[in-house]
């Protein structure tokens, strides 16, 4: 017996030492990576913490230029003091005109990184990639995450739809439906999200501004813990109401023929109202119905006009060919595809206010 566990514990030392391990005070802990295309080369961007005293910590940059993205981390290595190490990745940027040049390739490449974990976030940038990171290590951020950490927050506010690596890889190589990503902007003193990012197969195509997003979200997925402003008209009086605990069910029906099909979304809101002017007196069933008629109006009218958008630029990261090819026999990619834009999209929107808080 004691020769067995002599055995095994000569066995773990083996396999521990057959471990690629790495010390991190001896390699390059990159938090983001971002790319552009310049002067008909792609450039490199990676933004990592330079510790100077004990936990502080500083943003910094290293760039480089290179023809493949394949080469694109060998050129960075030999600009940097330590070997890089991706397996922290939390964001990659990807800038405007490189994303407007199709991606198919880099994607593919990054794709098979086996270092790369699910729950990294992508993003577009307005403008170079390389911009937007230099302006975290120029601003009052400090944050070598910052990127992934505003990405990530909003997704779970639900001010933006679900996206990650894995949803991102799934979208850009399925065959009846496209990617999106968020969209970032560089300001003053900060970085914001300002929109959804659409892609035509491999390309970026145009944007969605954020006011829309939410709207977005609830034809993607739909809500559980939601907030939505809106503006309310009674009479004479103008004001805003603010909702909150928005619970919304989103249901696809397939309707129509095999040969001309319309789709209904349905969607079933729960909310509350949690801000209303001193005008609306949420007591009075009354008002509360003129309330939930001009909220519903409003999702409709906003979600129609999302979903024409999309079908003019014939863009789908709603994922509607894909629904139909899941409730069709025999389906016809090319057929589908052809049809897409003019297919009958229609929206039914039912509120409930199942609280109004407290009245004053």
């Amino acid at each position: 017996m004691k020769k067995l566990g002599t055995i095994l514990v000569l066995l773990l030392l083996t396999l521990t030492g057959c471990s690629n391990q790495e010390i991190v005070d001896e390699i390059q802990i990159v938090n983001s990576f971002g790319y552009d295309y310049e002067d008909g080369e792609i450039k490199g961007t990676i933004l990592y913490p330079l510790f100077k005293y004990g936990a502080t910590e500083e943003p910094s940059l290293i760039a480089a230029k290179t023809k493949t993205t394949f080469d694109v981390p060998a050129k960075l290595d030999n600009k940097s003091p330590l070997p890089i190490a991706d397996g922290q990745l939390r964001s990659l940027l990807l800038g405007e005109s490189f994303a407007k040049h199709g991606l198919r390739n880099t994607i593919n490449t990054i794709s098979r990184n086996p270092n790369l974990g699910r729950t990294l976030q992508l993003a577009i940038s307005e403008g170079s990639a390389h911009e937007l990171l230099s302006s975290v290590t120029r601003k009052k951020i400090s944050d070598t995450q910052y990127i992934n950490k505003l990405i990530e927050q909003n997704i779970r506010l639900e001010s933006f739809p679900r996206t990650n690596f894995q949803i991102f890889l799934f979208n850009f190589f399925a065959e009846d439906r496209d990617a999106f990503l968020p969209y970032l902007k560089s300001e003053k003193n900060a970085i914001k999200l300002n929109g959804i990012a659409l892609f035509k197969k491999y390309q970026f195509v145009d944007v969605i501004p954020m006011k829309h997003a939410f709207i977005f979200k609830l034809l993607d997925d739909g809500s559980k813990n939601g907030r939505y402003m809106m503006n309310v008209k009674k009479g004479n009086h103008k004001g805003q109401i603010a909702l909150q605990n928005l619970y919304t069910k989103r249901k696809y029906y397939l309707k129509g023929t095999r040969e001309q099909p319309e789709i209904q979304i349905v969607l079933k809101i729960d909310g509350k109202l949690q801000e209303y002017p001193y005008w609306i007196n949420v007591n009075n069933p009354e008002n509360v119905k003129l309330i939930s008629k001009q909220l519903k109006n409003k999702i409709e009218s906003e979600s129609h006009s999302i979903i024409n958008h999309i079908q003019k630029l014939d863009v789908d990261p709603l994922g509607f060919k894909d629904f139909i090819r899941s409730r069709t026999r025999h389906y016809n990619h090319e057929r589908i595809r052809s049809i897409y834009k003019d297919i009958p999209i229609s929206v039914r929107v039912d509120v409930t206010l199942v609280q109004t808080g407290i009245n004053e």
